[in-house]
């Protein structure tokens, strides 16, 4: 068996994926600290501060406005919210 075809293409995700200013993604609200809406991709922390209340745990759209890889944190602009409950 050859184990280098076998492992082709196999990557790994990391805990604290890195972002880039314009970047668009889709994501739950999963809190506020000091009244700002955080979202968490695993370790990463992007934080709405455009974000009205009453959004935790809601699936939403937003654009990473900035972001520093090192600390894996980021703020962005909120899009839209897609699940309206």
């Amino acid at each position: 068996m050859n184990v280098r075809k076998l492992l082709a293409g196999l990557t790994f995700r990391t805990n604290r994926p890195s972002y880039s200013a314009g970047d668009e993604l889709t994501a739950f609200v999963t809190g506020y600290e000091d009244g700002v809406a955080q979202v968490r991709v695993g370790d990463t922390i992007i934080t709405l501060p455009d974000a009205e209340g009453g959004l935790a745990d809601r699936l939403v759209r937003l654009r990473v406005t900035d972001f520093d890889a090192t600390d894996a944190t980021g703020s962005g602009e909120l899009l839209g919210v897609v699940d309206e409950n």
